[in-house]
């Protein structure tokens, strides 16, 4: 492993004289509406303090569906998140004005001017710089967060990145109070309407955030005016830390010789044949372009292999690299380290994001007959899979499917017990959850053991299992397994369950993208019976898998959550 103590020791030293208090751009978020009389006024003050202060403040309009409902096409846009940033900050009227988040949230006519420069000049403990992008065939925005820390910076983080028109005119008004020109319209927010959660940072921790919007011509009325305002807030105070407009321009990164190790493809997250053959994507992070680096990687503390790369990598450009095969003994958990050096034969600068390690349990056991459940996104026919024995054989395969958003349920009957390994790949490469529409898919056996319920993937994604014949002591009775009362629950619900022998235990609750969202770890319990309380008040109403795992069997109940 990499000997880095003495040389973090020095960086963070020298860091610590590099960065200071930043330059606030403040960022207000106005409720409106073109059906709203007393917004005129104030929509009128905002524009003129946009026009004459760029450089002290920036603005995101949200149109809501009142006074009068339905009549407002900006709110009918993208109503899921106008109505997710009024309720964030209960919103129950317009105008209404709200300064980085919690300096001000009141009516928009009464927000005076001087409580923006006032808050311009509180240092921000953030700098962000963010840039867009239209596609050739100009039907997709993309969008490069690049969030630097210049004070420590600690709690519930969260960035946003939102789409707006800069300007939208009508020939004529849309609404009833006669506007037809409206400032910083917001179109979408991205990744979604939660934005992307941020870890705590110390002084010169960064992140970049890419993401993009695909749009119908119809969403957008003038391409050129679209850009984006990103910045990031604190989901406890609501306060907003910084905020950024975006540009075409480059952007300067932090450090101008940084690799990233970002991800890591080909890894089943359980294992049973004792072979991994890692395929790594590494970022060009800083400012020079990168030309060598290598890759070391290891699995339980065995033997470090090196794979070097050479080439020509771009600022933010990314390449694939494929490590040849990694052989090491399976255990009940496995881990996988990945890390990088030597970029241009030198030390990184931000040695902080080069490292990855990966968990690996083992492979789940499971009977020779394999069921396999799968919701299809909007795009059926990108969808296929296959299942392998230990030699790299195809045993069995499916799809491509032709019905979008239809439940698909294959039989797998295996012949021979051993190591096998379930692929799925979407040759669109955004997995089928949940960029176009809200697919899963699930594994288990006939006797309800869990393989893999899907959650979000790229291009493929793979899980080893090993089947054999089942004894008849592992078919006891699923339903005193674990049972769920009451189911639908509303508040306070019990999960019992039964164990035949001692055995440690780990309780996990996923939503329907396979988020985790609940953990209960009671360890090692003796055999019998047993419960653990779940309070579903806290959890917003819909269906969820309830995954218990005792040993090396997993066993699943649904929940449906209503209120």
């Amino acid at each position: 492993m990499k000997k880095l103590s003495l040389f973090l020791i020095l960086f963070f030293i020298s860091i610590g004289f590099s960065f200071g208090q930043s330059q606030r751009l403040v960022l207000l978020e106005e409720f409106t509406s073109a059906t709203c009389g007393p917004c005129v006024a104030a929509n009128t003050k905002i524009h003129g303090w946009l026009i004459n202060n760029p450089t002290v403040f920036t603005a995101i309009f949200y149109h809501m569906s009142w006074p009068a409902p339905g009549n407002d096409p900006m709110y009918l846009a993208n109503t899921v998140d106008n109505n997710a940033r009024r309720s964030y900050y209960n919103v129950n009227a317009v105008p209404n004005s709200v300064v980085d988040g919690n300096v001000y949230n009141g009516n928009g006519n009464s927000l005076q001017w001087s409580v923006i420069s006032n808050r311009h000049n509180v240092p921000s403990p953030f700098e962000i710089s963010l840039q867009h992008t239209i596609s050739p065939a100009q039907d997709e925005i993309s969008l490069v967060m690049v969030a630097l820390a210049t004070q420590a910076v600690s709690g519930n983080l969260v960035a946003h990145n939102v789409v707006i028109e800069k300007t939208v005119h009508f020939t004529s008004p849309p609404g009833t109070n006669g506007e037809t020109n409206f400032d910083h319209v917001m179109k979408k927010m991205l990744p979604t309407k939660d934005g992307t959660s941020l870890p705590d940072f110390e002084v010169g921790d960064y992140v970049i955030i890419e993401t993009s919007w695909p749009f119908e011509p119809s969403q957008v009325y003038d391409i050129d005016e679209l850009m984006a305002v990103g910045f990031v807030q604190n989901n406890t105070s609501k306060e907003v830390y910084q905020a950024a407009n975006s540009s075409t321009g480059p952007l300067t990164l932090p450090y101008d010789r940084d690799i990233q190790v970002l991800q890591t493809e080909n890894v089943s997250s359980t294992n049973c044949s004792g072979v991994v053959a890692p395929m790594v994507t590494v970022r060009n992070n800083g400012n020079n372009t990168i030309t060598s680096f290598n890759l070391n990687y290891e699995v339980n503390g065995g033997t470090v292999m090196t794979e070097s790369w050479s080439g020509s990598l771009d600022p933010l450009e990314k390449v694939v690299v494929n490590l040849p095969d990694y052989t090491f003994t399976p255990e009940s958990t496995n881990t996988l380290t990945i890390f990088s050096d030597d970029p241009n034969s030198n030390a990184d600068e931000y040695p902080k994001n080069d490292t990855l390690n990966i968990s690996i349990e083992a492979a789940q056991a499971t009977t020779l007959t394999m069921i396999l459940f799968i919701k299809t996104d909007n795009a059926p026919e990108e969808t296929t899979w296959d299942v392998q024995d230990a030699e790299g054989n195809i045993v069995d395969s499916g799809g491509p499917y032709t019905e979008s958003n239809h439940i698909y349920r294959d039989t797998i009957y295996l012949t021979d017990e051993g190591c096998y390994t379930f692929t799925i790949y979407d040759a669109g490469g955004n997995g089928i959850c949940c960029t176009n529409g809200n697919g899963f898919y699930l594994l288990q056996d006939n006797q309800n053991t869990q393989v893999i319920m899907s959650g979000p993937f790229g291009s493929f994604e793979k899980t080893e299992f090993n089947a054999n014949v089942v004894s008849a002591r592992d078919h006891f009775d699923q339903t005193r397994a674990l049972q769920v009362f009451p189911n639908p629950a509303n508040d306070l619900t019990t999960a019992t369950f039964y164990l035949v022998d001692p055995d440690k235990v780990e309780l996990n609750l996923y939503n329907t993208f396979g988020q985790k969202v609940r953990n209960w770890q009671p360890g090692y319990l003796g055999a019998g019976d047993h419960e653990v309380k779940i309070d579903a008040g806290k959890l917003a109403p819909g269906v969820y898998i309830l995954q218990l795992t005792t040993g090396n069997k997993v066993y699943t109940r649904k929940i449906s959550v209503s209120r």
